[in-house]
């Protein structure tokens, strides 16, 4: 009768388990980090991150400062030519509209619950 030796499968065993908990803390951070970062959050939505936003600031600038947008919509301006950008930008409490002209800020707008 062969025994099986039981030090070679518990370290294995011990590694495997470091390793998914490693790869799930890993996913966890990762999801938290990017929640964070959306349109709708608390934290970005406020009177005072709203009045950082200035005419001619770029989407890039706008998203640096509120995120990304919970919706967005591009079309083109008739006639005149050039494309219009809104973003719109909403959680629980409060409600966030930006109007980009050719990717430059145009018009801001907002709506803040009572927390603000």
């Amino acid at each position: 009768m062969q025994t099986i030796p039981t030090t070679t499968t518990r370290p294995s065993l011990l590694r495997a388990l470091r390793r998914s908990l490693g790869i799930a803390l890993m996913g966890l951070f990762i999801i938290s980090s990017l929640s964070a970062c959306g349109g709708g959050s608390p934290l970005t939505l406020t009177q005072a991150n709203l009045d950082k936003i200035q005419p001619d600031m770029s989407s890039a600038d706008v998203k640096a400062i509120l995120g990304e947008p919970t919706e967005s919509k591009t079309e083109p301006i008739p006639i005149v030519g050039g494309t219009k950008t809104t973003y719109v930008y909403t959680n629980q409490d409060s409600r966030v509209v930006i109007v980009l002209k050719n990717d430059n800020v145009q018009t801001k707008e907002g709506h803040f619950g009572a927390a603000q």
